[in-house]
């Protein structure tokens, strides 16, 4: 049974996810139509690294030969 119920729970929050990034996307669009904020704006704010501050050190790199 534990098997079933651990589907269970993993398809809930796969909904849940799926729901909530949903909901970002329509809040996106309407900010857009609105113009509220521009395409670069949400690039931005959408971007792979939005709100974190990277900073790589390419003299610590390691080869990975």
């Amino acid at each position: 049974m534990k098997g079933k119920n651990r589907v269970r729970v993993e398809k809930v929050r796969f909904e849940r996810r799926k729901a909530e990034k949903q909901r970002w996307r329509d809040e996106d669009r309407r900010a857009l139509e609105s113009g509220q904020k521009s395409r670069e704006q949400l690039r931005q704010e959408n971007g792979l690294f939005s709100g974190m501050k990277v900073r790589i050190e390419l003299d610590r790199a390691k080869a990975l030969s």
